[in-house]
């Protein structure tokens, strides 16, 4: 062969020392003439050099890469959103080099389909560099899907690729290649463990397992250099790892932006910048799963022609959308949620359903719990299972629980398939009226005593079991917070025919929507609760329904509509013989009437309001006719006479301890006196309302004030003060879809309003 290049033989994998090697003597042929054994069998673990006349031996190291550095990790998508707080929590852990014992772990976890995989693989190309050991990876999901997952054919392949032999046994193979002593499934892996600990000593590794289930899958394969990095991706929590160390980085869904911004790179940012509104609802409905909205975006790229809100319209009927996440064939996220419930235990099986059945996709536990009839103990030990398979997210310090869209959805036809229809409807009767009785109690503690037509004879029931709340502000706080489940319920009852339900829960709900405004719930639910009470015959209860839905229509400036329904509230009143009720639409007309610059018919209206109330006997209805009376007096020019009437309103309030009412009187007699050009009187009316309103927690009346304060501050040539004033209340009335905000970012912006 001269000087010719040995090249080193790959048609089979490095073998080991039992390799049988026979090669050609120095002489040449044996003697007989029979040719000369050249062939090798067995594994040597090294390159082999084969050949039958070798002259000169050069090794050039470039030819062949050095063996035994590993560079496994799979491809990053193409389409990828990236999460800028993940991926900065990510580098942050890997990137700390502390003393420690033992190799990093990095636990990324998360939902089925939120992206761990393609996150995972992304960051890790991005630090790969650092490892010059060489990257391993294993896809264990697709492992467990051709059978249980066996850690030590993992093993196997992490040894081979670097460059061992993971069949070598020391010597202990028999002459038919079998395992010799110690072929027990326990000892194999013992063996495999101190092999793989040899192999992965001194290099700095970076090692990627994906879809894990278990942290029993992951401390077996840890590698003996504290220097590598394990990244782990799994659906659960995996608590054994983060006990030993292991750090977690929680992969959420995408919000409205980034969702929108993966739909556009699948189907083009021209398509999705024409159907902007589509866009988003379809990311509300798939709840921001990247693996949802990228069955879509498959859909849409296949489909040119088709218009992004034939989806979204599509996907509104939930009983029905996870049919629509199909891909050859397969129901993708109907499938991949599937998994995870099938490895629940039995009761975390069967809360997850009752999840389904609940009218929202938040909750509080202890009101769960109470629905339930289970201590709050029990409900959150198996909660607690259901937030380690991150098909529930807990927030611990307030004691709240919520279900990711899609999963709620998952967890309904779950309960549909596996619960009769009578159990379902009986469970969802006793969440209704659990959240009822909360509602009925915090609308006490918003505005004491009223008027109210329903009849609540569980009242002190219901304090005892709940608790009264402290103050109107945790009242309203607690509205809040239950806002999409108290609409949920609405709904719920009025899809089910218990018309009595709907109706007396919007009468409680009056206490949140006239403080804090919510248009969109509130005429969607008053509109079912007229319908309900039109149903059940109670003329009562829908005059009081109508008057309510009026009211919101104002607000909103929609004044044929809203006469509409006083027009209609009215007869029903006197059909309903309720000289209380028809003062209350009576006043609910001259409202409107006030807000149209119809100042006569405003006045004859309170005073007729104020006539009847008087008449009964109602002492906290003249006030507020009384209140509505001053006000009209005032926008008519007739200053100096509101004053007197507001005067004598503000007395009445506090006759009957309502402070709330006294804090909108005050606000009234700050604007009558900024008319009159006494400004430190109107500065005063008008910060003592804004503090009694901000201690209840009501910021649309806050407003109100600032809007009020910001004129009186400009009058007074406090430039600074006028615009910090408009500046906070156009923010609240912004947040509250009130048509004041346009009015007031006018103001701010130097345009007259309405030009």
């Amino acid at each position: 062969m001269g000087d010719a290049v040995a090249q080193p033989r790959r048609d089979g994998p490095a073998g080991g020392p039992d390799a049988q090697v026979s090669a050609p003597s120095a002489a040449g042929p044996s003697a007989a003439g029979a040719p000369v054994r050249n062939e090798i069998s067995g594994r040597t673990g090294r390159d082999v050099v084969q050949a039958r006349d070798i002259g000169e031996i050069h090794f050039h190291g470039a030819a062949v890469p050095a063996a035994g550095v590993p560079g496994q990790l799979p491809a990053a998508t193409a389409v990828f959103v990236n999460r800028a707080a993940e991926r900065a929590v990510f580098h942050d852990v890997v990137g700390r080099f502390e003393e420690v014992p033992s190799p990093r772990v990095v636990v990324l976890s998360g939902i089925r389909g939120v992206g761990k995989s393609a996150a995972a693989a992304r960051w890790a190309h991005e630090i790969r560099d650092r490892f010059d050991g060489g990257q391993l990876y294993v896809d264990l999901g697709r492992q467990s899907r051709r059978g249980a997952v066996d850690v030590s054919e993992v093993l196997e392949q992490f040894i081979e690729a670097l460059g061992g032999d993971p069949h070598d046994h020391g010597g202990r193979r028999r002459a038919d290649g079998s395992p010799g002593v110690g072929a027990g499934e326990a000892a194999r892996l013992s063996r495999l463990q101190g092999e793989f600990l040899h192999r992965s000593a001194g290099r700095r590794l970076l090692i990627l397992l994906d879809d894990v289930t278990t942290a029993a899958q992951v401390t077996a394969v840890l590698p003996a250099s504290a220097e590598s990095v394990v990244v782990v991706t799994s659906h659960r929590r995996l608590e054994g790892l983060l006990r030993d160390g292991a750090e977690l980085v929680t992969l959420g869904p995408l919000d409205a932006d980034h969702g929108a911004e993966l739909i556009g790179a699948m189907v083009g940012a021209d398509r999705v910048s024409r159907e902007p509104d589509a866009v988003a609802e379809v990311v509300r409905l798939c709840g921001g799963l990247p693996i949802a909205l990228r069955v879509l975006g498959a859909q849409l790229r296949a489909r040119p022609r088709r218009r992004i809100a034939a989806v979204a319209e599509r996907l509104r009927d939930e009983r029905h959308r996870l049919d629509h996440f199909s891909m050859d064939g397969e129901r993708v996220i109907e499938a991949a949620f599937e998994v995870v419930y099938g490895d629940l235990p039995e009761d975390a099986q069967v809360l997850y359903r009752v999840l389904g059945v609940h009218p929202g996709p938040e909750f509080d536990g202890t009101l769960l719990a109470a629905a339930l009839g289970q201590p709050i103990a029990t409900l959150e030990e198996t909660l607690d299972l259901l937030v380690l398979a991150n098909l529930v997210d807990a927030d611990e310090t307030e004691g709240r629980y919520r279900l990711p869209e899609l999963v709620r959805v998952h967890a309904l036809r779950r309960a549909e398939i596996d619960d009769p229809a009578q159990d379902r409807d009986g469970l969802l009767r006793r969440m209704v009226e659990v959240y009822l009785r909360r509602a009925v109690l915090a609308d006490r503690a918003v505005l004491g005593p009223r008027l109210r037509l329903a009849d609540h004879p569980w009242l002190a029931e219901a304090a005892a079991e709940f608790g009264w709340f402290a103050d109107p502000a945790a009242a309203l706080r607690w509205f809040e917070a239950e806002r999409r489940n108290l609409l949920g319920c609405v709904r719920a009852a009025a899809r089910r025919g218990w018309d009595t339900a709907v109706w007396v829960l919007c009468e409680a709900l009056w206490a949140f929507y006239y403080n804090r405004k919510h248009y969109g719930d509130w005429i969607e639910s008053h509109e079912l609760a007229v319908e309900s009470a039109c149903r059940l015959g109670h003329t009562a209860a829908e005059a009081r329904m109508r008057s309510q839905l009026g009211r919101a229509l104002v607000e909103l400036e929609r004044y044929d509509e809203a006469h509409a329904q006083f027009d209609a509230a009215l007869p029903l009143t006197r059909a309903a013989a309720d000289r209380r009720l028809e003062a209350s639409v009576v006043e609910f007309s001259g409202r409107a009437r006030f807000e149209q610059g119809e100042y006569p018919a405003a006045i004859a209206s309170f005073e007729r309001s104020r006539a009847v109330n008087a008449e009964i006997g109602n002492a906290r209805g003249v006030a507020l006719q009384t209140h509505h009376l001053g006000r009209a007096l005032s926008r008519s020019g007739r200053q100096d006479e509101a004053v007197d009437v507001l005067t004598e309103a503000l007395a009445g309030f506090a006759a009957v301890g309502d402070e709330r009412n006294q804090a909108r009187v005050l606000i009234s007699l700050g604007e009558t006196h900024r008319d009159l050009g006494r400004y430190p009187q109107a500065e005063r009316a008008l910060t003592e309302a804004s503090s009694i309103m901000r201690r209840r927690d009501i910021p649309f009346q806050v407003a109100l004030a600032q809007e009020l304060l910001a004129d009186v501050a400009r009058r007074a040539g406090d430039e600074t003060g006028w615009r910090a004033y408009l500046e906070a209340a156009f923010a609240t009335f912004a947040e509250a879809g009130s048509p004041r905000a346009e009015h007031v970012w006018r103001l701010l912006h130097g345009e007259q309003p309405g030009s």
